[in-house]
């Protein structure tokens, strides 16, 4: 699989730059003219949603191999989201057998154990843009004359995931630069609030950015769900039990794609292979299948459907 780790610059900026300029221009057309309400809504949620999935790939990026990608996705969604792409520094415990699927996996919690939590954790979701926007707002500006808010900002508000139980490692914290997104985004809330506040903004236009931000979380959050069956419950696992939890999205690739964007849908693949590109998954995929390995039959078995 060697072979397929080149990342094409052209379709990482293509992309990107599309789902940007889609939402983008839906949002301020639907804010504008009710016409294109529907339309921002729907496409313009799905181009914000695969955009927000960029944040995963900015993460697996080697150093030095798409320049100038992540401060670009972070101006032109990072920020505008209050979720830059160093809150998903702690995904690394995700995919360390070490860690995976124990209460220092920050996204993994026991739901083929307790199915009721899917519920409370969807639910869950609604609730992202509001807490985004309240650190943002008032929690960011609070750590940086109060050392003890600063501690707290960075133990349990910092780094995504749905596991409170979670701690970060005390050497994860964030750089120079990271510290400059942060201060921007915080900038950034304060303008929409400002600006909607003075009318220099319809508040027609934050009210979508929030719907578009909600419904996007939300979708993330029901493909969270899908993507492995959540069977461990506390002891550290072995590779090969990692890749039978995780899960591969078959049946219509368009529905796939759009509700499992940036490669999410091989998330076994993903997890066997966390080094290759997004867009060389499908290729990895076909011959994970194809030829004959030790771990193929438990990769089979990850097979599922997003319609079920």
């Amino acid at each position: 699989m060697l072979d397929l780790r080149h990342h094409s610059q052209w379709r990482y900026w293509t992309d990107m730059i599309a789902c940007a300029t889609v939402f983008w221009s839906l949002l301020y057309l639907g804010s504008r003219m009710g016409a294109w309400l529907p339309l921002a809504l729907t496409v313009g949620t799905l181009a914000l949603y695969r955009l927000v999935m960029f944040s995963h790939e900015i993460f697996h990026l080697r150093a030095g191999v798409l320049p100038g990608f992540s401060l670009t996705w972070n101006a032109v969604c990072g920020v505008p989201m209050m979720l830059p792409s160093y809150t998903i520094k702690s995904h690394a415990s995700h995919h360390s057998t070490a860690t995976f699927g124990t209460k220092n996996d920050p996204e993994y919690l026991p739901f083929g154990t307790y199915p009721q939590l899917r519920r409370r954790y969807l639910w869950g979701t609604t609730l992202v843009p509001l807490a985004v926007s309240v650190r943002a707002l008032v929690l960011v500006p609070l750590a940086w004359v109060c050392p003890t808010m600063r501690m707290h900002l960075r133990e349990r508000m910092t780094y995504v995931g749905m596991n409170t139980a979670y701690r970060p490692d005390p050497d994860l914290n964030l750089t120079r630069i990271e510290f400059a997104i942060e201060a921007t985004a915080t900038a950034w809330a304060w303008w929409v609030v400002v600006a909607t506040v003075t009318g220099l903004w319809s508040w027609h236009f934050a009210a979508l950015l929030l719907t578009c931000m909600t419904l996007t979380i939300v979708l993330n959050g029901w493909r969270t769900l899908q993507s492995h069956r959540y069977a461990n419950h506390g002891p550290a696992v072995d590779a090969r039990a990692q890749l039978r939890d995780s899960t591969t999205f078959v049946g219509h690739w368009l529905w796939n794609t759009l509700l499992c964007p940036i490669g999410q849908r091989y998330h076994a693949a993903h997890h066997l292979l966390p080094y290759l590109p997004y867009h060389a998954l499908p290729e990895a995929h076909r011959r994970l299948v194809a030829m004959d390995w030790p771990g193929r039959s438990d990769y089979l078995t990850t097979f599922t459907s997003t319609r079920k």
